[in-house]
């Protein structure tokens, strides 16, 4: 997040920290055969769900039958191994270390096995290798259909977005391949790691996309089909995938000072919720009450009642009864240390939702449900989309920022132990992205209440 007047440019990415150390130790202590590692059970089962998956929708998809990859051609590649030619030019593990990938016209998938996927297991699960071979069947597809000579980073959208079709299949109808809890928010946090470095412009030739890009596609395919996957050429998704402004941009790679994240965040808030709310009264930053959770005497009062530990700690809320915003320091503190300032713009962004809530008279938001939730974290897409388009005076997006948005919600979740069968962080991401493309007048309550009237 940046003001108009400088380059606030966020680029930590922790995520990044924790693969790379788990894929060398991985590497480290990896022996001759991974045929016994858990995730090998993953991939067994995702390519068998895949060959089905695809031989039952290709043909719908583009008028043909499905030619399946050979099992014999899904590479677990480390030394020694040999790995087929690719366009006629030999391959080695080290064009494979630390990736993986599908060679068109040759029709193989190689993965490295020695760092990759051991590395993504340890940090995300196993279910992340099905990610990974979802990913890369999305171009075996693309070969299929005659469609490997698109731009690259169309190429990668839409590779996601038939891995979030096939997770969507998966979840609904799967057979071997079943989807634990966790999983759906492990492939947010693997997308995180995977996702090309912020200031990276989506017109770059080796373009990936920004990992809100990517896993945008992903939701997408996941929510709406293969179908819609396939319409990504004719009509492109929309990328944030957001270039820096210039070379002082690029190298300051510098934030907002940590004092002026929270009055930066007011003021922007104000000025997009006196735009499209006409009952808004302004909150200013003497309507915020910090603490620090493991101190009891430093932790606010809410409607004449003193706050549990448990309801405050790595917490940032809306009071209804006392009409403040109150945040457990230390946690907000990591955030902005770990993750960066949109980070905290993001959590601050959805309490102060609440208190639009309150002013439209939403029903239920005392109750705090999950249609409540949601509602807030779409009003925050909306806030967010209006940053980007450049429609409030006082800040605007920077790049790496939306990427942020994501890492905090998983931090959020984990922080605050969020254990359960709902997705609630996969979910929170969606209704985001929809107030993100749709715009804050989409954020119907009745229409999220309807949506997930089943999820609770």
């Amino acid at each position: 997040m940046r003001t108009r007047a400088g380059a606030l440019v966020v680029v930590l990415c922790t995520s990044v920290v924790v693969v790379a150390a788990a894929a060398a130790h991985a590497a480290s202590s990896s022996s001759s055969s991974s045929s016994t590692a858990p995730y090998q059970k993953v991939v067994t089962a995702a390519i068998g769900e895949l060959q089905r998956y695809w031989a039952d929708v290709y043909p719908d998809l583009y008028g043909d039958r499905y030619q399946p990859i050979p099992r014999a051609r899904v590479i677990a590649a480390r030394p020694g191994v040999e790995i087929p030619s690719c366009q006629g030019r030999r391959t080695r593990y080290a064009d494979v270390r630390g990736n993986a990938f599908y060679c068109l016209r040759s029709n193989f998938i190689a993965y490295d096995d020695v760092a990759l996927m051991p590395g993504l297991a340890e940090t995300f699960g196993n279910f992340s290798a099905a990610l990974v071979l979802a990913h890369e069947w999305g171009h075996a597809i693309q070969d299929r259909a005659g469609n490997g000579g698109e731009q690259t980073v169309y190429m990668e959208q839409q590779a996601d977005c038939f891995a979030g079709a096939f997770l969507s299949h998966v979840a609904d109808d799967g057979n071997a391949l079943e989807l634990e809890p966790g999983d759906l928010e492990a492939s947010l946090g693997a997308m995180l790691l995977l996702r090309d470095a912020p200031g990276k412009s989506a017109a770059d030739p080796s373009a990936h996309g920004s990992a809100f890009d990517r896993i945008s596609a992903f939701q997408d395919g996941f929510e709406s089909g293969a179908e819609q996957c396939a319409t990504y050429f004719e009509t492109p998704p929309v990328l944030v995938e957001l270039p820096f402004s210039s070379e002082e941009d690029a190298l300051s790679r510098g934030e907002t000072a940590a004092e002026e994240v929270i009055p930066l965040t007011v003021d922007l808030l104000n000025d997009f919720y006196s735009q499209v709310e006409p009952s808004y009264t302004p909150l200013s930053t003497e309507d915020f009450i910090s603490f620090d959770s493991s101190k009891r005497r430093t932790v606010p009062e809410c409607g004449g009642t003193t706050l549990t530990h448990a309801q405050v700690e790595n917490r940032v809320f809306y009071c209804l009864d006392d009409g403040y915003i109150g945040f457990d320091e230390p946690f907000l503190q990591s955030v902005y240390d770990e993750i960066g300032d949109f980070g905290v713009a993001s959590l601050i962004s959805t309490a102060w939702g609440t208190y639009v809530q309150t002013i439209q008279e939403i029903p239920g938001v005392a109750d705090n449900g999950l249609e409540v939730v949601f509602q807030t974290d779409c009003y925050s897409g909306g806030w967010t989309a209006a940053l980007f388009n450049g429609a409030l005076a006082g800040g605007q997006l920077s790049p790496g920022d939306l990427d942020e948005f994501v890492q905090a919600f998983l931090v959020y979740s984990r922080a605050r132990g969020v254990e359960s069968n709902v997705p609630i962080t996969f979910l929170r991401v969606a209704f985001f992205r929809a107030g993100f493309l749709g715009g804050y007048n989409t954020c119907n309550y009745d229409d999220i209440a309807e949506a997930t009237a089943n999820l609770e």
